[in-house]
């Protein structure tokens, strides 16, 4: 089967990383509403998040996205859960 870039493609890769930013912002809320500080919790929080994330670029490189457009997204999402932290925390 061949790899068309198409615009549903691009609209479900903007979906899944409106879903990793809301899942990421879920963690943070959920860290400082219970207030747990403690080590174990937290790295299993923050493994599972990176797991997700894992398999979702996976996924998007399988679909045929090039490394450069991945990249971008990244560097967004990064840039855009930086700036949410450092606002409210």
């Amino acid at each position: 089967m061949e790899n068309k870039k198409t615009g549903t493609s691009y609209m479900y890769m903007i979906i899944a990383s409106i879903g990793m930013l809301l899942l990421a912002f879920g963690l943070l809320e959920y860290i400082s509403l219970v207030g747990s500080t403690s080590t174990s919790s937290f790295l299993l929080t923050f493994a599972g998040f990176l797991i997700l994330v894992h398999y979702i670029y996976h996924l998007e490189k399988k679909m045929g996205f090039s490394n450069k457009v991945i990249w971008i997204k990244s560097g967004l999402l990064i840039l855009s859960l930086l700036i949410f932290t450092y606002t409210f925390y």
